[in-house]
């Protein structure tokens, strides 16, 4: 019988105690009072401080659903402390992962951790960018004499979203949302179940605001002024989604691919497909409240559409979900990369294949969306949609 396995430099995990063997993790990072703080902190919004997971990911004695962020974390600083310079910029990292003032910018930073051992990871040279009063991107890298530059962008709840969570957390009962209480013999358990949109509340008096329009809009805009592209360089832009809404699963890898349809036959619209390759006009699929499936006009172009009134100067896109990363291709962008750049991005950790949109050969990008928006088309005339 032939086994077939699968892995990656940032996807060889040791078990049980062995996490300690480990010369470099997150957590060989803090001394105990960094440790402690971030094991009992808690935020207004009842959310875990960002790196609890990952300090904890090697102790079994700590029952929490692992994911695929916690492992490549911790190896990412392993192989960035190899670098020149890697033990100074990881110091200045945890100035702002320790800090519990700032989610954002303590999930920012953990982001931009993963990126930067990810990218090591798949052979490229990489050389942090210091920061100053002018944009700049937060790496450079070069591999086979082909230069560019990568952004990171953490894409977390929005804003009033999490508002509405600190007013739950502190015993508020928002429009919407329904309390309950359950008296069991030794004691009682009180339920709280509210609706959660990451990408905000759609407004019912909003022609086209759903929730899924909202979600394709606001992964649309990241980064939207582009300011941190170097001109004759390459640039990819890298979304890190894992720390979205403290359920990272609630984006998946579904959402990449232009159309699905679930056990019941309702279609859905993948929210990262159309907002990088989705087109003015183009049906939106979901559900209502009601469950029954609506269709609602795009109302503007995907980043990388060739009709953007705007052409993105990003050679590409990574989605860094919490299943694995994808990896959009613009095929009009004024900088494109060669295939020694497209070859190394498919070793980055749980790279989809199946789900990435790349130029493997000259025009597939093109090819696979005017398929894409062909079924798309058909299914819709076909349905009545």
């Amino acid at each position: 019988m032939t086994t077939l396995t699968k892995s990656t430099a940032l996807d060889r995990r040791p078990e049980g105690n062995q996490w300690e063997a480990l010369v470099s993790n997150l957590k060989s990072l803090l001394d105990q009072a960094e440790f402690d703080l971030i094991n009992t902190h808690f935020d207004a919004a009842n959310r875990r401080h960002p790196a609890w997971s990952i300090i904890n990911a090697h102790d079994l004695s700590v029952h929490y659903e692992r994911q695929h962020k916690d492992y490549v974390t911790n190896q990412a600083i392993s192989l960035i402390q190899g670098e020149p310079t890697g033990d100074q910029w990881l110091k200045n990292a945890k100035k702002r992962i320790v800090q519990t003032n700032d989610f954002e910018e303590c999930a920012s930073a953990l982001a931009e951790t993963r990126c930067y051992g990810a990218l090591l990871g798949c052979g490229f040279e990489v050389q942090p960018v210091p920061t100053s009063k002018l944009p700049t991107p937060d790496f450079e890298i070069e591999i086979n004499g082909e230069r560019g530059v990568v952004e990171v962008a953490t894409k977390l709840e929005h804003d009033e979203q999490t508002k509405r969570a600190e007013q739950i957390a502190a015993g508020a009962t928002p429009p919407g949302v329904e309390r309950s209480s359950v008296q069991l013999p030794n004691a009682k358990m009180d339920i709280t179940i509210s609706v959660v949109h990451p990408f905000g509340e759609p407004d019912p008096d909003k022609k086209g605001d759903t929730t899924l329009t909202n979600a394709i809009s606001r992964i649309c805009s990241v980064k939207q002024k582009e300011s941190q592209v170097i001109e004759g360089r390459f640039a990819i832009l890298w979304i890190d989604f894992r720390d979205l809404s403290g359920w990272p699963s609630m984006l998946e890898l579904d959402e990449t691919v232009p159309l699905t349809v679930d056990n019941v036959g309702i279609l859905h619209s993948g929210a990262c497909w159309y907002a990088f390759y989705g087109w003015k006009g183009a049906p939106v699929l979901e559900t209502d409240y009601s469950h029954s499936q609506i269709s609602t006009p795009m109302a503007h172009f995907g980043r990388f559409h060739p009709g953007a009134p705007k052409t993105s100067r990003y050679s590409a896109v990574a989605l860094s979900l919490a299943e694995g990363t994808v990896l959009f291709e613009n095929s009009k962008a004024p900088t494109l990369f060669g295939d020694g750049v497209r070859g190394a991005l498919t070793k980055l950790p749980y790279f989809n294949l199946g789900r990435s949109i790349a130029n493997w050969q000259d025009g597939d990008v093109d090819r696979t969306n005017a398929l894409s928006v062909s079924m798309i088309e058909a299914i819709c005339k076909n349905r009545g949609l």
